[in-house]
């Protein structure tokens, strides 16, 4: 006599099936669905999918300004969504779903962000490029300072998730970027949890002295990052005449941008140093980083003896599918929705070079994999 071995679930009324399929992930009812054809029907209902789409996903698509077909079915919306993030909050900001999970994915778009000097053209332009999926991205002209801020209420993303945020970019040229690098953090109601340094320019492209000659770093010896270290230095402040008032800084028509650039928080004058009579020490990592990377020509290398936490810290830039670079800017969870993260990039301290040729989309906002 054959013997039979009958799938469990497959003994079970559909509608009960379909309750235990809810307990699952949507990977897992796609392979319930290939795998037996008598639970194809539960694994594909809309009660069941339902379950995978956010619960405001309803108020979600319908205010966006994309577009949505009419789905037969709620597995064809998620599938939809997972792979054509929409645009809402009038174009500001993009959403998706993360496809294994079904978790909420936002991308604040540049519009959406705090840019420090974004509204002075000679600083920043606002453009469009085909390649976004905004509007408008923001085109770095001529900075020193840089500070990049985007932020995020707990209560739009997914409960009780790990997340992560990226900086979506591209570099037009490597102009400032190559020197030094940024400081990128992560801060839950005003508290820290994560800050790191972060190099925007991709590794693999030929690095550059401050006077744009091909610089072999990785060959030079010691005498000669001296030699590239003390001319950068002179050439910082012994500026010509003619470039110090190309940056404004003998000119008498150049018009102050809004007081409001200036006016810092009393917190964030504290924090950047400025009002500080007693600053408050970094720890001994994060300070062995900044001797390092003070003393290798403004370059994006470590020493050979650089500890292996200060290497691990440095962050690169990866290559997305959609052709733009990502950076990692720290993550967190998600737990209180009344929680407000705020995402930052920013060069504010001893800004010692111009900048130009960032073009910044926006900031990514997804749930941390594995």
């Amino acid at each position: 006599m054959e013997n039979e071995n009958p799938n469990i679930l497959s003994l079970l009324p559909e509608d009960c099936t379909e309750k235990v399929l809810v307990f699952t992930s949507p990977v897992d009812v796609c392979r319930v669905s290939l795998v037996s054809k008598s639970l194809q029907s539960a694994a594909d209902s809309d009660s069941v999918w339902e379950k995978f789409l956010p619960s405001d996903y309803q108020s979600i698509i319908s205010a966006s300004l994309t577009p949505i077909p009419d789905f037969g079915s709620k597995k064809d919306l998620y599938v939809y969504l997972c792979h054509n993030p929409i645009l809402i909050d009038a174009g500001r900001k993009s959403f998706s779903l993360e496809k294994r999970t079904g978790k909420k994915c936002y991308i604040l778009g540049a519009r959406d962000l705090h840019i420090a000097w974004a509204d002075t053209p000679r600083h920043w332009r606002w453009t469009s490029l085909p390649e976004s999926r905004f509007p408008e991205v923001a085109k770095l002209r001529h900075v020193w300072w840089l500070e990049i801020r985007g932020t995020i209420r707990v209560g739009v993303l997914s409960p009780r998730t790990s997340y992560a945020a990226y900086l979506v970019y591209k570099l037009k040229n490597d102009n400032g970027f190559q020197y030094r690098p940024s400081e990128v953090s992560v801060e839950v109601c005003g508290v820290e949890l994560d800050k790191q340094f972060a190099f925007l320019e991709p590794e693999g492209r030929p690095q550059r002295n401050c006077y744009g000659s091909v610089y072999a770093m990785s060959s030079a010896t010691e005498e000669e990052l001296e030699q590239l270290d003390n001319d950068y230095e002179e050439s910082v402040y012994n500026l010509p005449s003619d470039a110090e008032d190309d940056m404004g800084l003998h000119n008498d028509d150049y018009e102050e941008p809004e007081q409001a650039v200036y006016t810092l928080p009393s917190d964030a004058e504290d924090d950047t140093g400025l009002h500080d009579d007693e600053p408050e020490q970094p720890d001994d990592d994060y300070e062995e980083a900044v001797y390092i990377l003070s003393t290798i020509g403004r370059g994006p290398y470590l020493q050979e003896d650089a500890s292996s936490l200060v290497q691990s810290n440095i962050r690169r830039p990866q290559l997305r599918d959609d052709g733009w670079f990502e950076i990692e800017l720290g993550e967190f969870y998600t737990e209180n929705e009344d929680d407000c993260i705020e995402m930052s990039l920013k060069e504010v301290k001893d800004c010692v070079t111009p900048k130009d040729g960032l073009i910044v989309e926006g900031i990514e906002i997804r749930p941390r994999m594995g």
